[in-house]
């Protein structure tokens, strides 16, 4: 491994770097050319390989501002901590370079290090590999996917930026996780898609021979069910009843119109998004999803149908998360006390499926679920209604008779 002296904290001074005797680097100054001002330019020069590269630094102090053993300008210079910060990056990021391609095992040329220094790439810094695959994956990646894992890598950089390949070990793995959980105040659940997504573009770096001290396979992500939020009977009708009032503004009709006919139907945002007039037939919604590119067809009931426009099914174009902030509001109003996102009416018509007597069977094939355990949360969410329905009954004898 490389030799490093250092003189401020958590930056690298003054290499040889041990590349096996053949990379050194350090500053320098150009003495044989002084300015007019009396200033003389500071250059980063590397040895690799008996190549030798000088690369400006973009700094020019006079000579007696310069410290030729530490590399540094003076402290009596009255700007000596940006331009020693600008020469401390500068040895950093070529330290980051050396490091994750000897780890990597693969051989660092003088064109390969000044590729990677003046542009740095993927191959040194796991934030740029993941922007670069997300930009190469967004042609193919699904809308809602794109978003959630461009969402994850910009945690994921706000967290650390830049990421050396060789700094993704089980520490930082576990204080990725801390920042979220305590931080950010996310949940379990949503850590659990962090890494999900993390373990993902790991994975296809190490397939691409980049090594790092642990692979996406030594990451350990316990899986968590989110809650499945669902609205009851009594809360459908009084969104309906609010959805048919003459007081009502557009947009929240517009909303409503989205937000109710999946609440009957089953169907997620991307395919009512997508939903056009050619996909209804009589009484049969017939569609290819979105996420799972599954053909399905659906059985439209009547109370889906009041929800639905001639020529136009849905008036207006919203965004999703313009319509979950909008259904925010519109519970607040209604006095609905439930965090309320789209994707709870997926989870309403689920639930209030299985409680009108339907079988799990057939929720699974409305759903596009490809396994029946998906399914299955819902029907343990109706065992513990009827369970709490039960006990219940015991308020009968409780109550004091009327007299």
């Amino acid at each position: 491994m490389m030799s490093i002296q250092k003189n401020v904290p958590h930056f690298p001074t003054n290499f040889p770097m041990n590349f096996s005797g053949k990379f050194t680097a350090k500053i320098v100054m150009k003495k044989d050319y002084v300015r007019a001002d009396g200033t003389c330019a500071l250059y980063l020069q590397i040895f690799l390989n008996k190549e030798k590269k000088k690369i400006p630094c973009n700094i020019c102090v006079k000579p007696i501002d310069f410290d030729e053993k530490k590399q540094r300008i003076k402290t009596k210079y009255p700007f000596y901590k940006d331009y020693n910060l600008i020469i401390e990056k500068m040895l950093g990021d070529l330290n980051r370079i050396e490091v994750n391609y000897r780890l990597s095992g693969i051989p660092l040329t003088l064109q390969k290090l000044l590729e990677e220094f003046e542009n740095p790439t993927s191959r040194a810094d796991f934030i740029k590999f993941w922007e670069d695959e997300m930009n190469r994956q967004k042609e193919i990646l699904k809308p809602g996917t794109y978003r959630q894992q461009m969402t994850m890598l910009n945690k994921t950089k706000d967290f650390k930026n830049p990421l050396p390949f060789y700094e993704i070990n089980e520490d930082y793995i576990q204080d990725l996780k801390t920042y979220c959980k305590k931080k950010l105040k996310n949940t379990d659940s949503t850590v659990s898609s962090l890494i999900k997504s993390f373990k993902k573009f790991l994975h296809i770096a190490n397939r691409r021979g980049i090594i790092t001290p642990i692979s996406f396979e030594d990451i350990k992500n316990k899986q968590f069910r989110g809650n499945r939020t669902y609205l009851s009977p009594d809360e459908i009708v009084k969104l309906h009843e609010f959805w048919k009032s003459e007081f009502i503004s557009d947009n929240y009709k517009s909303i409503l119109d989205r937000f109710l006919f999946s609440c009957f139907t089953g169907l997620r945002f991307s395919d009512i998004k997508a939903l056009a007039d050619e996909n209804i037939i009589e009484n049969t919604i017939v569609f290819t999803a979105q996420k799972t590119n599954k053909f399905q067809r659906i059985p439209m009931n009547a109370s889906a149908k009041k929800y639905l426009h001639p020529k136009i099914i849905f008036k207006n174009d919203f965004t999703g998360e313009f319509i979950n902030r909008e259904l925010k509001d519109i519970a607040k109003l209604l006095g609905i006390r439930k965090k309320i996102s789209f994707h709870v009416a997926r989870h309403t018509f689920a639930t209030n499926f299985l409680i009108c007597g339907g079988r799990v069977e057939h929720l699974q094939k409305i759903l596009g679920h490809s396994k029946i355990t998906d399914t299955m949360i819902y029907v343990h969410i109706v065992e513990n209604i009827t369970d709490i329905q039960i006990h219940n009954m015991d308020d009968i004898l409780e109550k004091k008779p009327q007299l």
